[in-house]
């Protein structure tokens, strides 16, 4: 077989259903856990040219970043120069010269990433040598991707057998959320769905690419049933989506997800970008405009008008992304997100809270609005168009007096909760 030479940087997503340690042959259960993205597959199946032989399939769609990622169980080791070589075998269906790319990332103790485009030229089994000859890379990369058709925007389908190179220090377990996200209730005819693979909404984001490093994107569903969520490491980077041309959204009023944060999250941003002649960048921060919770699913409602009184303009959406809090690695841990949506009305899980009545009198008001519902409620929070916590109230029965004292004139977010950190949220006006 032909020995092709490459060099090494750095990758983007990964999780799978197990972890890994090198060498990977896909003779056992284990290694089966190469997660696609971007519309690729990966499966292990039988070796085409060895019956007794199982390999890794990885099928691409055509799009410049599609592939497929995998964690590791064992850092992989690159700061000897000495021994930072891997090798693989890679078959490919013709002789046509066709680039794919290889890539880690994950790291803290030296470059976060690094990549390296290859080769194939020749059809069937060619052994291609990675040898990474670059200086003072890290130790304790825990990622690794495979790109099948780098950048070319062809569908090809490879496969990929005994992967080996130099293991380093175990890594540490993720926290994994016990639950998968609530389904969302909201109506197919009000949504627009930026992200979600439970509600098939018929209104969706048009992705054309992403940008940043996405930790992967498993299925937290314990049943048969499936129930993904994206999974960022915030000590790595952020990860977010772009579409080709902006999109209009002016007819949702709420923007919302539901977030998952381990233990030591000090917060995060959310952020929405607009392209209205010149790409803005809005940011809604967790633990800035509200606080953080930890290890517990918590779903975030936002008013439009929050992104809008930033600068945000709703006819000319572009992209969005979750960042580090403030953009800082230093603000690191894991954190889970789904059910990225916007929504004419607010969004509600289904539970009795849902489905409870509330009024809220007089509004607008010069003194107090006065609240009452069906259901016992724990806490009152109004919000200003800024998304700025200007009152909040413990409350421990189905009314509630919250006072205007002390607010301007305009309009306001009263976000009525329950114990259960379900909400509903009510625009009010002060005189």
């Amino acid at each position: 077989m032909k020995k092709i030479t490459l060099l090494f940087m750095m990758m983007l997503a990964s999780t799978l259903v197990f972890a890994q340690t090198l060498p990977l042959d896909f003779e056992v259960p284990e290694d089966d856990a190469f997660e696609p993205f971007n519309g690729a597959a990966a499966a292990v199946v039988v070796d085409p040219t060895d019956a007794a032989n199982s390999v890794l399939e990885l099928i691409g769609n055509g799009a410049p970043f599609d592939g497929a990622t995998v964690t590791m169980a064992t850092y992989i080791d690159l700061s000897d120069d000495a021994n930072n070589t891997i090798t693989f075998e890679f078959w490919a269906p013709d002789a046509t010269t066709r680039t794919h790319l290889l890539k880690l990332e994950g790291a803290t103790n030296g470059p976060g990433a690094t990549e390296l485009t290859f080769d194939s030229t020749m059809m069937g089994w060619q052994t291609i040598s990675v040898d990474f000859t670059i200086p003072s890379l890290a130790d304790d990369y825990p990622l690794m991707s495979i790109f099948p058709d780098f950048n070319n925007g062809e569908v090809g389908t490879y496969y990929i057998d005994d992967i080996d190179g130099p293991n380093g220090a175990i890594v540490p377990v993720d926290p994994i959320p016990a639950t998968a996200a609530p389904v969302p209730t909201a109506p197919d005819d009000e949504t627009y769905s930026i992200y979600n693979d439970t509600n098939g909404y018929t209104t969706i984001f048009p992705v054309a690419y992403s940008f940043g490093s996405l930790s992967g994107e498993p299925d937290l569903d314990p049943s048969a049933a499936e129930n993904k969520a994206l999974k960022f490491n915030f000590g790595v980077a952020g990860w977010g989506q772009g579409e080709g041309g902006p999109d209009d959204v002016t007819a949702y009023d709420f923007v919302s997800f539901d977030y998952w944060a381990g233990a030591g999250v000090v917060g995060f941003d959310f952020v929405m970008i607009s392209n209205d002649g010149g790409v803005t960048e809005h940011k809604y921060q967790i633990s800035i405009q509200e606080p953080v919770v930890n290890e517990s699913w918590v779903r975030v409602e936002i008013p439009m008008s929050y992104f809008t009184g930033l600068g945000f303009a709703d006819s000319a959406l572009f992209q969005w992304k979750f960042s580090p809090l403030n953009d800082s690695v230093d603000n690191d841990g894991i954190v889970y997100v789904d059910n990225i949506l916007l929504t004419e009305n607010t969004t509600l899980s289904t539970n009795q809270f849902s489905q409870a009545d509330f009024t809220v009198y007089p509004n607008p008001t010069q003194d107090v609005w006065n609240i009452k519902t069906t259901v016992n409620i724990s806490s009152v929070k109004v919000y200003n168009l800024l998304g700025n916590l200007v009152l909040n109230q413990k409350v421990d029965a189905n009314e509630a007096i919250i006072s205007s004292e002390g607010l301007a004139t305009g309009v306001y977010f009263v976000k009525i909760e329950n114990e259960a950190n379900y909400f509903k949220t009510v625009k009010v006006i002060k005189n």
